[in-house]
């Protein structure tokens, strides 16, 4: 008579050890994420926002052959169309891609640092008074909220935007 010798394994695998380990990761970056302050969040998000709004105006400028104005305060930004050589007379410009008022208003208690205007000529490039900006930085924009803040930068000719933060 032969005997049958049955070995029971208790615990867990290796492979499903590492699927625990990648979930429990999955989970504490999440929770952390939602955790952290809104505020630092929303100024980092709105910067970047508007740093793709920047390179959208460019477009706009180069498309439409126009020179474009973006007028900043400190609770957000406004885009218009030059009627003068000087941009001393402007009017509101409707974006394609809503077919509103090129406005945008700040949230979350993000403001810029300080209000500036900046103007991009037909080829969008950024310029100031009539005259190319060949300095560097071009300008820069600081938006800020809850002890942080993040620096939009406009490099001089090309009107690239960059974000430090």
């Amino acid at each position: 008579m032969s005997i049958k010798y049955q070995t029971l394994y208790n615990g867990f695998t290796l492979l499903e050890f590492v699927i625990i380990i990648l979930m429990i990761g999955i989970l504490s970056a999440t929770v952390s994420l939602k955790l952290s302050a809104p505020g630092q969040h929303s100024v980092t998000t709105q910067a970047d926002v508007f740093r793709r709004d920047l390179s959208h105006i460019q477009l706009l400028a180069i498309s439409t052959d126009q020179r474009l104005r973006l007028s900043v305060n400190t609770g957000g930004y406004t885009v218009a169309t030059c009627t003068t050589s000087a941009c001393s007379a402007t009017n509101p410009l409707n974006d394609p891609a809503t077919g509103q008022n090129f406005s945008v208003t700040l949230t979350d208690g993000v403001t810029f640092s300080s209000a500036s205007t900046l103007d991009f000529d037909s080829l969008g490039r950024p310029q100031t008074g009539g005259s190319l900006i060949a300095t560097n930085p071009a300008r820069s924009f600081t938006l800020g909220s809850s002890g942080r803040s993040v620096t939009v930068t406009v490099l001089p000719i090309t009107g690239f935007a960059q974000t430090s933060y």
